[in-house]
């Protein structure tokens, strides 16, 4: 009697609970993140916005100011950032919004290069003019300049560290007080700014003017160095982020390559204004695309790539005159998917993921 009173018992709570959870609303799933190619039009002043999931329906944003030739664009969960103003200022865009949201003086001579943004609020910005870098605060606007050497061009964040790329001093006329020098890379503490630890420089042999960086799927660090006047072939270096020394360098990249990128998988894929997008693959560590064997991509100033793995390489369009840019669409195996219109002199691209829409997050 006890053993069944108690069975009729838990039965009872069961059927309840099974009510109760069938009265519940349940709650759907949140939709998933929004990935966009962004490309700097510096010819018409503004930046395409190109959603990839949507028909690649373009947004033209204007960034309200004069872009120069080789702004670059850097792009975090919510913000991107564009050099403006000839290189001095800095326009901090809402992705989510397609607007500008403001714009951040950098101080006249400043030439805004390279930069690395950490979380939804705080961008590092390479100050190739003054020999400094920048943090801004994206939300107010605030500025801290710290001073790290001569032409300091780009930068990534990895292993808690901030790895600002210097592309050595550029002279027109060498001279006991200004001398080519080699490129390095100077470690600080995003937090401080400040150097950090002994080997705090790690110097980059060979033909200077390092100029691009980017961190692969195996963790290290990879910086092209896009060669002189003098020196005009260009160079891919390995940095280990964790012993701070080169491990390794390439050359067979043509002269004066661009813009470098990362894949999902084993490849660095190099864009050259007369090679066309070229690749390094990390696992092997060979150029398995290089000069003379590119994938032909005219003026291809830039080149990034999407979480899908598809390869984005941009042309510019002329840069004087009438005609506009494209995005040419590759495969992983570079067989070309289709193109997209841009502006006037294209350049800079990269790819993100944003938090989906706040409309989608209400429905």
């Amino acid at each position: 009697m006890i053993r069944s009173h108690r069975t009729a018992i838990t039965s009872a709570l069961l059927a309840l609970g099974l009510g109760i959870s069938a009265c519940a609303e349940t709650t759907a799933p949140l939709p998933p993140p929004e990935e966009l190619l962004l490309v700097v039009n510096t010819g018409d002043n503004d930046l395409s916005i190109i959603p990839l999931a949507k028909e690649f329906s373009t947004v033209r944003v204007s960034l309200g100011a004069n872009v120069p030739v080789d702004a670059r664009v850097t792009a975090g969960r919510r913000f991107a950032v564009v050099t403006t103003g000839g290189g001095d200022s800095l326009a901090v865009v809402d992705l989510t919004k397609r607007s500008v949201e403001r714009t951040v003086h950098l101080g006249v001579g400043s030439e805004a290069q390279g930069a690395a943004i950490q979380g939804d609020s705080v961008a590092f910005v390479a100050l190739s003019g003054v020999g400094s870098i920048a943090r801004v605060h994206l939300i107010t606007g605030e500025v801290t300049v710290v001073e790290t050497g001569p032409r300091p061009r780009d930068m990534v964040l990895t292993r808690g560290r901030l790895f600002v790329v210097h592309g050595g001093q550029e002279c027109t006329v060498p001279s006991e007080e200004c001398f080519a020098e080699e490129s390095w890379i100077l470690v600080t503490d995003p937090v401080s700014l400040m150097r950090q630890g002994v080997a705090d420089s790690i110097p980059l042999p060979g033909p200077g003017n390092a100029s691009y960086a980017a961190v692969a799927s195996d963790g290290r660090l990879y910086v092209l160095s896009t060669g002189t006047a003098d020196t005009p072939a260009g160079r891919l270096s390995i940095v280990d982020p964790v012993s701070r020394v080169e491990v390794g360098s390439f050359g067979g990249l043509g002269e004066f390559p661009g813009p470098i990128t990362a894949d999902r998988g084993e490849r660095i894929i190099i864009s050259s204004t007369t090679e066309g997008l070229m690749a390094f693959n990390t696992r092997t560590r060979s150029v398995v695309r290089g000069a003379n064997a590119g994938i032909p991509v005219a003026t291809n100033t830039a080149v990034t790539t999407d979480s899908q793995g598809i390869i984005y390489g941009i042309e510019s369009g002329a840069c004087t005159g009438s005609g506009n840019g494209r995005v040419r669409l590759f495969r992983a195996d570079f067989t070309e998917v289709r193109s997209i219109p841009l502006g006037a002199c294209a350049g800079s691209a990269t790819t993100t993921l944003i938090p989906p829409a706040e409309e989608a997050l209400r429905r």
